[in-house]
């Protein structure tokens, strides 16, 4: 039998343009002996001892690390142009069907399918982000606009006593800053972030309609926004009471909903769930602010859960979003 891989083990090989400041290649290889690459980047047992960070690379190391993985070796690539070739630890990130805009928003803003970057950052002194050098350069020409906030905190966390928000938009675009600054007063006064104010900045950032659904969806599966996804069967009444409330509502009439985590868009066992209520009629799909119904539903323990009827209204007071029917019995005629 083949060995499994410890696909964990898995590293990039980049080659970042210093002038556009992004990746302009990107090549993953698998490290059989993490030993054996932590021995090439001179680290100690006990330095990065998860090799979580990112390493520049010089000729030697690069030549060591393709000769010992049979990785491709990013030098091939390299011209005259500015550039430096980096090491690090594969990352556990959302895989969107599209080009996130993080680490490549200057050439986003220069083809302009970017309509507004920010960059925020603590320091002890005022001091640039690594990179505004190439972004300031288009400034200076006239192509893109600048804004910066540099604000004291109320009370320093040690030696870091400021906080710096540099914006950049296109010429002509100056007004989604002002935009955003609102939006984020707003969140502050209306119970925090969610789903809605996520929407209205990705479209400042300038992400497309169906690149934000899609964003929206996946992050309220997750319970990012502070909410999780769950579902739960109900009865034809339970069912009736939800649509008649516009969806934004679960049913208190129910003796007890039958609650478990949603896992995605599609799952063949719905129909097993709705069967495990008496007289179950559908499944509905809910968001809910997870840490304050911790004490309803507990999930230091994998469910399903069983939410009593004088449970149900504190649930509802904390939805995130609308309900969803993910499944439905319909009698036969």
């Amino acid at each position: 039998m083949a060995p499994t891989r410890d696909t964990s083990n898995r590293f990039i090989l980049e080659v970042f343009d210093c002038t556009l400041w992004c990746p302009t290649a990107q090549a993953p290889f698998y490290a059989r002996d993490v030993d054996v690459l932590r021995s090439i980047l001179g680290l100690a047992a006990d330095q990065d001892p998860a090799l979580e960070y990112r390493y520049l690379l010089n000729d030697e190391r690069i030549a060591a690390i393709v000769s010992a993985f049979d990785a491709f070796d990013p030098r091939q690539l390299q011209d005259n142009a500015d550039l430096e070739i980096w090491l690090y630890r594969l990352p556990a990130v959302i895989q969107a069907p599209y080009l996130l805009h993080t680490n490549y928003e200057l050439p986003l803003l220069l083809d302009d399918r970017k309509k507004l970057a920010r960059f925020m950052y603590a320091y002890p002194r005022e001091e640039a982000f690594d990179g505004e050098e190439a972004f300031d350069r288009w400034v200076a020409n006239g192509v893109l606009h600048k804004e910066v906030i540099d604000e004291p905190f109320e009370e320093p966390i040690g030696d870091v006593q400021r906080a710096r928000t540099v914006y950049y938009t296109p010429k002509g675009e100056e007004w989604r800053v002002p935009a955003l600054k609102l939006i984020n007063k707003a969140s502050g006064k209306s119970g925090g972030w969610n789903e809605h104010f996520e929407r209205l900045e990705g479209m400042l950032f300038g992400y497309e309609d169906w690149q934000n659904d899609w964003w929206i969806k996946t992050c309220l599966q997750r319970g990012i926004f502070g909410a999780a996804t769950y579902c739960c069967a109900v009865t034809s009444a339970g069912l009736a009471w939800t649509m008649s409330s516009g969806l934004r509502a679960l049913p208190p009439i129910e003796a007890c909903l039958l609650v478990r985590t949603y896992p995605g868009p599609s799952d063949p066992d719905l129909e097993e769930f709705m069967r495990e209520v008496p007289d179950g009629a559908a499944v509905l799909r809910f968001s809910v602010a997870h840490q304050t119904v911790e004490h309803i539903i507990d999930r230091r323990h994998g469910g399903p859960w069983k939410v009593p009827a004088h449970q149900i209204p504190e649930l509802n007071r904390n939805l995130k979003g609308a309900i969803a029917i993910l499944a439905q019995h319909r009698p036969s005629d």
